[in-house]
C-alpha cells in the first residue's frame, strides 16, 4: 500500500487505489472492514521535502451496536489532508507548526495556506503508506457510541432477549439496593399501622 513519491518534483499527481477487505483483517478491534476501500485525490510536492496529500477515504465496516450487541454496516467517507516530511525534518516542523499555532491563536499572525492542513506525519525510503493512513480514517470514523438505528430497544436487562425482535414480559423497574432497607422499614411500619 505504499505509494512512491520519490520521483514527485512538482505539480500535482492524482492518487486513484482501490483496496479489497482482506488488506485489513490484520485490524482485530471493534470493527472489520467489509467493503473494498478506495483512496482518490493528489499528492504534490511542497517546498523542501514536504509533500501534502489530499485524498478522500471511502469504505464500509462493520461494527457492534451498543444497544442490541447486534453487527451492522457503516459507510465511511473521511478527507484527509496531511503534510508528510521525512523523519530527518519531522522533530524540526512540529515545532514550528506549534509556534505557528501559538501565534495564530494570540493574534500575532493571521494562518497561512500551509498552516491549515491539518495533519503532520512522516514518509519512509521516498514512499508514503497509505494502509496507515486508511486505518487512521477508520478509527477517527468509528463512532463512539455504535447505534444500528435510531430506535434500537436494545437488549432486556432481566432475560437478555433482543428487544428489536421479541417481545418479553420481564419488569423492567430498576430498584436501588441502597433503598432496600428503607422500603423493608417502611413496608412494615404500614403493617403496624394498618
Amino acid at each position: 500500500m505504499l505509494l512512491d513519491i520519490s520521483r514527485l518534483r512538482t505539480g500535482v499527481v492524482d492518487v486513484n487505489r482501490q483496496y479489497a477487505p482482506e488488506a485489513f483483517a490484520d485490524l482485530k478491534d471493534d470493527f472489520r472492514v467489509v467493503g473494498p476501500t478506495g483512496v482518490a485525490g493528489t499528492v504534490r510536492r511542497e517546498r523542501g521535502a514536504a509533500v501534502i496529500l489530499q485524498a478522500r477515504v471511502t469504505s464500509s465496516m462493520e461494527v457492534t451496536c451498543s444497544r442490541c450487541l447486534e453487527p451492522f454496516t457503516v459507510a465511511v467517507g473521511a478527507d484527509v489532508e496531511t503534510r508528510f516530511v521525512p523523519p530527518a525534518d519531522f522533530a524540526r516542523v512540529t515545532a514550528e507548526t506549534a509556534v505557528k499555532a501559538g501565534a495564530v491563536e494570540t493574534g500575532e499572525s493571521q494562518p497561512s495556506a500551509e498552516d491549515q492542513v491539518i495533519g503532520l506525519a512522516e514518509y519512509r525510503d521516498g514512499s508514503i503508506d497509505l494502509g496507515e493512513v486508511v486505518r487512521e480514517q477508520l478509527y477517527l470514523a468509528l463512532p463512539m457510541k455504535p447505534l444500528c438505528r435510531e430506535d434500537c430497544k436494545g437488549l432486556c436487562a432481566v432475560c437478555g432477549v433482543n428487544r428489536n425482535r421479541e417481545h418479553c414480559e420481564c419488569q423492567q423497574e430498576w430498584v436501588d439496593p441502597r433503598m432496600a432497607v428503607l422500603a423493608e422499614w417502611k413496608s412494615r411500619n404500614e403493617k403496624t399501622k394498618g
